[in-house]
Formats: C-alpha cells, structure tokens, sequence
C-alpha cells in the first residue's frame, strides 16, 4: 500500500480547560439586625452579576432556631447550627446560582422571637461554596478557633461576645480585620471576612474586653472547567 494513500489516523486527546476561572470575589453585604416580634422576618438583598454566584447567609438568633430561610423564594441550605453557650442558635446558610439583583430575604423561626436577630449576608462570584468551618463554643476572653482552608479560599471569622467594647477580628490570627457588621443581641454578635487566603489550616481569633466565643466559614473559589477535546489528524 502506497504511503500515499495510506490513512494515518492519530487520536489526539488534550484535557483543556474550558473556559478561564474567575476569582473568587467578595461582592455586595447585607446586614439587618431587628426583633422579629414573631416567627419570620424579611428584608432586601443584592446579589452581583457574575460567573459561579453563591449567597452566604449568618445568622444569630437568641432562644430559638432558624428552621428555614429563603432568597427570591428559593430555599437556602443550611450548612451547621449550634445552640451556644450564651443561648443563641448560631446557624450558616448558603444558596448557589442565586438570582441577581435586589430580591428578598426570607427567614422563618421555629417559634416567636422578642429578641433582636442578627443576620449578615455575603455575596460572592467565582464561588464554589462553603467547605470547613470551625467552632468553638468554649467562653474565654480572645477566643480562638482553627479551620483547613484550600488555596484562595475567604474566611468569614463571626463572634458572639458579653460586650462589643474594642470589638475586634482577626483573620488569620494577627492579622486584623474590617468589622463588617456589629450587631446588639443582648449580647453581640460581630465579625468579618478575609480576602483569598493561601491554603492550610488557619487559626482565627476574635473577642472584646468580655468573654467570646467564635465561629468560622471558608468560602471556596470554584474550580475551573475542563473538557477533554479529541483532534483527529489525517
């Protein structure tokens, strides 16, 4: 058989990536903090526009537990709940692909509330979700608690504390952060959010002139896309 004319197929197979993976980005924040005077209370939120959009929610409710909380009318799904040392069930929720836009938080409390709720949203692009968290529920001035992160992941650090006097975060631990949100329920409940961190375990801490306890979030970047392309060449 003439060279020629014989047929040389070769299979090329290349995993490439699909598209390039945007960054994980911190986007708009909502705090809202009030008495319910009942079992559910409702405000606005803003969600960015933008490639692998996610919606995390914080909640520190005093006395009684979250049972659901919705965006646009989609169930969120709660990621951990804890009824603390100071008797406010802390709880994480989170909703990926979140509709953009200004739409409305919904949450619902398994019985009446006459206490103030804190609740503090996050909007992120380039997400994949949450990964670990860390609690530490024991009461000490200068809490302290730890969490494994993966490369460019954030971490929210929360702190329910006795008092908000010198306030304070720091993620990791040394490295201070902006209090994004400071709210009185009966206690205090206040915190923050770090940029993209390196991976590995980290140590965050948090507390004021009382004793705190302490809670913490990874929010992961998302993944890039990959699909295996196949070049025929003849």
């Amino acid at each position: 058989m003439n060279m020629r004319t014989k047929l040389l197929a070769v299979l090329i197979i290349l995993a490439v990536p699909f598209g390039l993976k945007a960054a994980l980005t911190e986007g708009n924040e909502t705090s809202d903090v009030r008495n319910p005077a009942g079992s559910s209370y409702s405000f606005s939120h803003t969600q960015n526009t933008g490639d692998d959009g996610h919606l995390v929610i914080i909640i520190a409710s005093p006395a009684v537990a979250v049972s659901s909380v919705t965006y646009n009318g989609v169930a969120m799904t709660e990621v951990r709940e804890n009824n603390t040392a100071y008797g406010v069930y802390w709880s994480v929720w989170e909703l990926d692909d979140p509709a953009t836009g200004t739409n409305t938080v919904a949450v619902t409390l398994n019985s009446g509330n006459w206490n103030n709720v804190s609740t503090q949203c996050y909007s992120f692009t380039g997400c994949s979700g949450v990964g670990n968290t860390g609690f530490n529920n024991t009461q000490a001035v200068g809490q302290t608690t730890s969490v494994a992160i993966s490369e460019n992941s954030m971490i929210i650090g929360s702190v329910i504390a006795g008092n908000a006097t010198s306030a304070y975060v720091e993620i990791p631990q040394g490295t201070g952060r902006t209090l994004d949100w400071n709210h009185n329920i009966s206690n205090y409940h206040f915190g923050g959010i770090s940029p993209s961190l390196t991976s590995g375990t980290k140590t965050v801490e948090g507390g004021a002139t009382a004793s705190n306890i302490m809670l913490v979030v990874e929010v992961q970047e998302a993944a890039a896309a990959s699909s295996r392309r196949v070049i025929i060449i003849n």
